[in-house]
């Protein structure tokens, strides 16, 4: 199955918005998450840590209020950064783009075969990064929002993830912390090697597990220093993943 990549809109001419999300509408390799009609909710959005991170961004350069390069150097202090596709009815901006690390720029109005050769480009380079950019010791980490601070956490140290609502609560060997997120979303920012969904509302650290149920309905793993073990549930409809997961290759 081909990989699916999330993208924002932020246009803030709401015809061209939605012409634009009409050429989209039928790539299925692609996902609409928002549609900004300017950029300092787009900015918002992209900061706020319960946020799924788009893997692209459409950017209209011209907007009243800011102008899309000032986005532009906004986004590229986030922890994470999409890749970008400009839009514009001056070609001249097109020339200054490339000052900044992007996917192209689209001349308005937009047509499709313009659009599809510049979402070809960014979804090559998404790719690359994806495929050839191996999981190093440094970059082992998970980057959260706790108490309105970015805190690092290393992956060998997490675990157990325990999603409630909107929070998820991240249990690691020294100490606990409390994000605005989706479990989901936080697990497929993990190893799929080493953690697994073994529950709707719980993720796991499998090399800190101690002990199962011969039936696998529970596990016993590694907690917070001052719990001890921590006895979870294993969901029927991860059993068998669980289970799998489990037996010698």
């Amino acid at each position: 199955m081909s990989a699916v990549y999330s993208f924002i809109i932020v246009e803030d001419v709401a015809l061209q918005r939605e012409h634009l999300i009409d050429l989209l509408h039928s790539r299925l390799d692609l996902r609409l998450l928002r549609a900004f009609d300017n950029a300092e909710d787009a900015y918002l959005y992209l900061s706020d840590s319960a946020t799924l991170v788009p893997d692209l961004i459409f950017l209209d350069i011209e907007m009243p209020e800011a102008s899309g390069f000032n986005f532009l150097e906004a986004i590229q202090k986030l922890p994470s950064s999409p890749r970008v596709i400009i839009t514009t009815a001056f070609a001249e901006y097109a020339v200054k783009g490339y000052d900044y690390d992007l996917s192209g720029y689209l001349l308005k109005p937009i047509e499709e075969e313009q659009l599809n050769k510049a979402i070809q480009k960014a979804l090559r380079s998404l790719e690359q990064k994806d495929d050839s950019k191996p999981v190093t010791k440094q970059e082992a980490h998970l980057l959260i929002k706790s108490k309105s601070k970015w805190v690092k956490l290393a992956h060998e140290e997490i675990l157990y993830l325990e999603g409630a609502n909107v929070d998820v609560r991240i249990v690691t060997t020294g100490g606990t912390y409390v994000t605005r997120n989706r479990i989901k979303n936080l697990q497929q920012k993990l190893p799929r090697d080493h953690f697994m969904r073994i529950h709707d509302s719980f993720v796991v650290n499998l090399n800190h597990i101690r002990s199962y149920a011969s039936n696998y309905t529970y596990l016993e793993l590694r907690s917070a220093p001052e719990e001890g073990l921590k006895k979870l549930p294993v969901g029927p409809k991860y059993r068998d993943q669980f289970k799998e997961s489990l037996s010698p290759e």
